[in-house]
């Protein structure tokens, strides 16, 4: 017999959904430090081996839309399960490819499962949340977030010096299975929202505009300048004429009436640009401790750890006061602080100490900012685009990193061939170049977060229905109230 909403218990649902949370961050932040041995062990270098974690952000984002329309139309318990089911058995084929091209294009199968559980976990848990506890809820779900991108690189570093960088995606095949008996025997279905059809044109357009987005920043340093700019207008013609069809089509893969909505396209815009600024930890720093600073692959595994056990220090915190303070001055202020963390970290380059300090104050500005957004774009969403909300709100975070990493390759590679003219490849000068670069890079990412704090700021208030609903009134502890 089936469960109703009141039945269940939103805080198993948080740690049910987690699982699939936990794969999909764990694999990102233990292929990350891994990459320096990947390129090593392919004989390839940033440009090429970028393409292990680009291909991955590119599948996974352009099919979250349509990811979370399934899960509108057939059922969002249903489709996280079958995401759960392809991202293991991606993994595995991850850890049996023998070249790069191989393994780019396993990562492509991984990303399709990690597409359909992503666009629909954060729609099971407002599903069974209600505004009072929704922020906690979602605090919660960063905490299982932030464990995930704690344990990646240590864990990943330990692997891959110890047995090579195949074992990192084995790991996920235990836990994928974990994570879909939970998933069946603790979620229950949910009512599916009959419509006409999918929009696949719409999708493959999607596809096409963020590709040649990332295509054409990818080898805009390597290729004639036409090439590069061509690559631009198809990303713009794509992205111009995928508008016009969503305004006509019935069931659009992204609705753009409710994306009219200044309080919805505010949120997704900044958080677009929050994460791209995140690129310069999640991307380049492996590269600097291990290429220029000589670190092993296990004290860069620890060192990263820092980010994620800060952010799961104070998710808690940023999503009880998410159901207090309003959104846009909750996200300005993180933001803001995310700022002053990245330009402390250009500055503290190469001390170790110093750095560490600065990616606290980052993480704490970033903790607050995501909270805070997701809460807000969630309650403002009309409840049958929940799935497809969920779905944009992942978006936001797989299309900035996806189109930051191949713009931070080509920026470090401008900066590092400014100050390394002679092209040196080890020595005092080879290191300075290094850190310079990274340096001018982080500086020159840190105006994302600037742009996105006004950005932020114009999003405007709920309507004060809606503000009332997303404050706790009398239940204030973890038990959930009645539906």
């Amino acid at each position: 017999m089936e469960r109703s909403r009141a039945q269940v218990n939103p805080y198993l649902v948080v740690a049910a959904t987690g699982v699939g949370v936990f794969l999909s961050a764990l694999d990102s932040s233990i292929v990350n430090v891994s990459l320096w041995t990947m390129a090593r062990d392919f004989g390839v270098g940033m440009a090429d081996i970028q393409w292990v974690t680009v291909a991955y952000l590119l599948v996974l984002t352009s099919l979250m839309p349509l990811g979370g329309k399934m899960g509108d139309r057939v059922g969002k318990t249903r489709i996280f399960q079958m995401g759960i089911a392809l991202f293991t058995l991606g993994s595995l084929s991850c850890a049996l490819s023998p070249t790069l091209a191989q393994l780019v294009a396993s990562r492509v199968f991984q990303a399709i499962g990690s597409s359909m559980m992503t666009a629909n976990g954060l729609a099971l848990v407002t599903y069974f949340t209600t505004p009072e506890n929704r922020g906690r809820a979602m605090g919660l779900n960063s905490i299982t977030l932030a464990i995930a991108l704690a344990a990646g690189p240590v864990l990943g570093g330990i692997l891959t010096q110890f047995y090579g960088w195949p074992s990192i995606f084995l790991v996920n095949l235990p836990l994928g299975v974990l994570g879909y008996l939970l998933v069946r025997h603790i979620v229950p279905r949910t009512e599916p929202v009959r419509e006409v059809s999918f929009d696949v044109v719409g999708a493959a357009l999607f596809f096409l505009c963020l590709f040649s987005l990332v295509y054409a920043v990818s080898v805009a340093r390597d290729v004639a300048v036409e090439q590069t700019v061509l690559f631009a207008v198809v990303s713009i013609v794509s992205f111009v004429v995928l508008l016009i069809r969503e305004r006509r089509f019935i069931s659009p893969i992204i609705p753009t009436r409710v994306m009219a909505d200044r309080r919805i396209w505010t949120s997704i815009v900044s958080a677009i640009l929050s994460f791209m600024a995140m690129i310069p930890i999640s991307f380049l720093m492996p590269f600097l401790l291990q290429d220029a600073l000589g670190l092993t692959q296990g004290a860069t595994g620890l060192f990263l750890t820092v980010h994620p056990i800060v952010i799961s220090v104070f998710g808690p915190i940023s999503g009880v006061l998410s159901e207090r303070v309003q959104a846009r001055v909750q996200t300005v202020i993180g933001l803001i602080i995310q700022a002053v963390g990245l330009w402390a970290l250009a500055l503290s380059v190469p001390n170790l100490a110093l750095m560490v300090a600065s990616i606290i104050v980052l993480a704490i500005g970033l903790s607050l900012f995501t909270v805070a957004n997701g809460n807000f774009v969630m309650t403002a969403a009309p409840k049958e685009y929940m799935g497809v909300m969920s779905a944009l709100t992942n978006i936001a975070r797989t299309t900035g990193f996806s189109v930051a990493t191949a713009l931070a390759t080509t920026v470090f590679s401008f900066y590092f061939g400014w100050f390394n003219p002679l092209g040196l490849t080890s020595g005092t000068e080879y290191v300075t170049a290094y850190v310079e670069g990274y340096r001018l890079t982080a500086c020159s990412f840190s105006v994302f977060l600037i742009i996105g704090a006004i950005v932020s700021w114009l999003r405007g208030r709920l309507h004060p229905s809606e503000e009332a609903r997303s404050r706790p009134k009398t239940n204030l502890g973890l038990t959930p109230p009645p539906v």
